[in-house]
């Protein structure tokens, strides 16, 4: 996710539509002010590799954290996120206020759904014997999908 206050744009990341890729190459233009999600270390190695700015702004205040989230900080190193990656539309808007989201142009991408399902197939199923493409669509898995697509880009 990218919020770009210099050029007035909200980036949603839906899962399995090169969001990763998209986002990246949007973070070239993102000033200081500008928040972007974290993604994968490797994606972000990429990014420094290719000079743009990496995770800023997207962090909570130290005031917002639980003892839980100390402990994460300080043992594993990691920040508790106020934004993050398919961060929700509604989570987003109830974090910057209507008047700066009435306010921004917001967009993602979306992607035919059989090829979603067919990449996600995939990307669960790596390794051999996978399951029927029949019994996959018939599974819980599936309700990823709609977890991850629909409900991130609207306000439902």
């Amino acid at each position: 996710m990218i919020i770009s206050h210099k050029h007035k744009f909200i980036f949603l990341k839906t899962v399995k539509t090169a969001g990763t890729s998209i986002e990246i190459a949007l973070s070239k233009y993102c000033g200081p002010d500008d928040i972007i999600t974290p993604a994968s270390p490797e994606d972000e190695i990429t990014r420094s590799e290719l000079g743009y700015p990496g995770p800023q702004n997207c962090f909570a205040p130290i005031k917002k954290y639980s003892l839980q989230d100390i402990f994460k900080w300080m043992f594993k190193g990691k920040k508790k996120l106020r934004f993050y990656n398919h961060i929700p539309a509604r989570k987003i808007k109830a974090r910057i206020g209507n008047d700066e989201w009435d306010s921004y142009y917001k967009f993602c991408f979306e992607r035919n759904p059989w090829d979603r399902t067919i990449s996600l197939y995939y990307w669960l199923n790596q390794s051999e014997p996978r399951p029927s493409i029949s019994k996959f669509i018939n599974s819980e898995d599936i309700l990823f999908l709609k977890k991850r697509g629909y409900i991130t880009y609207t306000e439902v």
